[in-house]
């Protein structure tokens, strides 16, 4: 190994001819060129207009934040010895150093490796050292008393899988942790469309073995060889690499939940069936762990001993709102016993403060009626951050039993729970005429046809978010609003608050017709002029949440990713049949080779 220092970080490279053709003189390839000008050429905070410009999936994959959101959630002790194995450019290193922990890297790419270094340079000295070179080539040079080996982008060859196990497990200290991260081969996204990601081949994960792919059976099977007894399964949703959701044993999804399901950023794919509507079908079986197309596993040699690593992990469901600008950006944990908005950079301890005088104030505003806002404290976690901290509430969300109503067509039902949200935000919240403020040009924009509003009703602290999922029923029938994360302390109109709840129920539920936006504005006393003037506000107020920013969840589109419906595929090959007399055999096999270029490429 070839010993030099960049900035304060220690990188070690293999002599040239050992790093397997991908040293630091072989010619790079505009991705590289690109990933090169963007670490050093711009801050982290960058990165994300950057990724969008450059719309590149390589650059995407190595730089995008949320890449990290597998491992921002773990709770570590301030200077954990970690060892990081497939590091790449560093985005997951990146969180570790945050946690304090002392990171050693692996990565087999010196481009990527040196990439790492060079990004975080300005670390602490003795905080960073970072080995370019295969494993197997670093295993001299690794120590034995690592608190935490985290394996999150390390492909698991079928043949090697046990030894390379063995081999973390010789360089974790007694009841240190294993983190690691693999695609399910039953993954839903690949029954419905999705490529294999190694050998870019539609299901083949599922019909052979040995494509670096596994169910959690053979994941089990594997660690327990492997002398990893100690095992936590978790379930990152839409899969590992870009986690919006962690979901647990013990806090798995509800139907409804899993709308996100359009991630083949890497690739062109068939589109066979809604994935939402399958994945509710097996949450409603029951087998959700088996289908999710990610695991994430937490796993240790035996029961850690007091005082050995002293890692616990409190959350059972973990939500990242990352499409956020980092002002705004938050991650939600629930807990047994609480639940915990934590702001995801410095930058956003003004928002947390935000919701904590939130409910001070709504709760004073709306103390003269039966709604209730769910109890909310300031509490300092061990990295002396402000979070807030609110109770958790064993009842039932509004949205289920509107889901409920509309499958049984009881629309009598949902516009009586509709009037009562309206009767709150009309009459519980206060009386102002709407003014337009600094506050309120600032969030919502000037819209076209503002005028309309007039005097329209307002109240002095504004909860904008009361829709659906946001309310909850217990048994005594009293309702509790769990989040109120987007309140304002300027006039907002009432009916733009109505607008937004009937906008979401009219998004999320299947009845277009029944539930049209047309009919729900009108059952509520919303004129048209006013709704356009709403639509407007929406738009600005998304543009003030996310900061301009492009969310990673569209990204599919920036990078041009095809999608193939195969009911349309079929009726190219119908319509080819049809005119069989007349293409004689030819123009079918034209068609046909036609049809496989669309869904190969080739």
């Amino acid at each position: 190994m070839e010993k030099e220092k960049l900035g304060n970080v220690l990188f070690y490279s293999a002599k040239c001819g050992q790093c397997r053709g991908q040293c630091e003189e072989e010619t790079q390839q505009l991705d590289d060129r690109l990933l090169e000008e963007i670490v050093l050429g711009s801050r982290e905070e960058d990165y994300h207009s950057r990724i969008t410009a450059a719309k590149s999936w390589t650059v995407m994959y190595q730089l995008a934040e949320s890449r990290a959101n597998i491992v921002k959630w773990l709770h570590l002790p301030r200077q954990a010895k970690v060892l990081e194995l497939g590091a790449g450019c560093g985005t997951i290193t990146s969180a570790l150093l945050k946690k304090g922990a002392v990171v050693t890297c692996q990565e087999e790419n010196a481009h990527y490796a040196r990439l790492n270094a060079l990004r975080h340079r300005q670390v602490q000295e003795g905080q960073l050292t970072i080995y370019a070179a295969p494993l197997a080539q670093c295993q001299p040079y690794l120590d034995s008393d690592y608190d935490v080996v985290a394996a999150v982008d390390v492909p698991i060859v079928e043949e090697s899988a046990g030894e390379l196990l063995l081999q973390i497990r010789r360089h974790l200290k007694p009841g240190g942790l294993l983190i690691l991260a693999a695609k399910n081969k039953f993954g839903l996204k690949y029954w419905a469309g999705n490529k294999e990601p190694y050998t870019k081949n539609y299901f083949a994960g599922l019909e052979t073995a040995g494509v670096r792919l596994y169910s959690r059976n053979r994941l089990e099977k594997l660690l327990e060889q492997s002398g990893f007894l100690q095992r936590e399964f978790y379930y990152p949703y839409p899969d590992e690499r870009f986690a919006l959701d962690i979901y647990s044993d013990k806090y798995l999804p509800q139907k409804g939940d899993l709308t996100y399901n359009i991630t083949n950023y890497e690739d062109d794919r068939i589109l066979l069936f809604q994935e939402q509507k399958v994945f509710d079908s097996i949450i409603e079986e029951g087998q959700f762990p088996f289908f999710s197309n990610a695991y994430l596993c937490l796993a240790r040699e035996g029961a850690a001993q007091d005082g050995q690593t002293g890692i616990t992990q409190e959350a059972v469901y973990v939500r990242y709102a990352s499409d956020r600008s980092r002002e705004h950006a938050v991650c939600t944990e629930i807990t047994k016993h609480s639940v915990r908005k934590r702001a995801m950079y410095e930058q956003g301890a003004a928002h947390v403060a935000h919701i904590l005088e939130a409910y001070q104030r709504l709760s004073g505003q709306y103390q003269n009626t039966d709604l209730r806002f769910n109890r909310c404290e300031e509490k300092r976690g061990k990295d002396g951050a402000v979070y807030a901290e609110f109770e958790l509430l064993h009842a039932g969300a509004l949205q289920e039993q509107i889901g409920q109503a509309a499958a049984a067509e009881n629309w009598e039902k949902i516009f009586q729970i509709l009037n009562r949200i309206v009767r709150y935000i009309r009459t519980g919240g206060g009386q102002v005429p709407f003014a337009m403020t600094e506050g309120f040009a600032a969030v919502f924009g000037t819209p076209a046809g503002v005028q309309v509003l007039g005097q329209t009703m307002c109240s002095e602290v504004s909860d904008i978010d009361l829709v659906l999922p946001n309310i909850l029923e217990d048994a005594d029938g009293t309702w509790h609003v769990i989040d109120y994360e987007w309140t304002f302390f300027f006039p907002v109109p009432h009916n733009f608050i109505i607008y937004r709840t009937l906008f979401f129920l009219h998004q999320e539920n299947k009845h277009k017709k029944e539930l049209s936006m047309e009919r729900l504005l009108m059952e509520t006393g919303i004129p048209k002029e006013e709704a356009d003037v709403y639509a407007q506000m929406e738009e600005a107020f998304q543009q003030y949440v996310t900061g301009g920013l492009v969310p990673y969840r569209e990204m599919v589109n920036l990078l041009e990713r095809r999608f193939f419906n195969i009911t349309e595929l079929k009726a190219d090959y119908d319509r080819v049949v049809a005119q069989n007399e007349l293409l004689k055999g030819q123009g079918i096999l034209k068609v046909a080779r036609k049809i496989k270029k669309k869904l190969t490429g080739n």
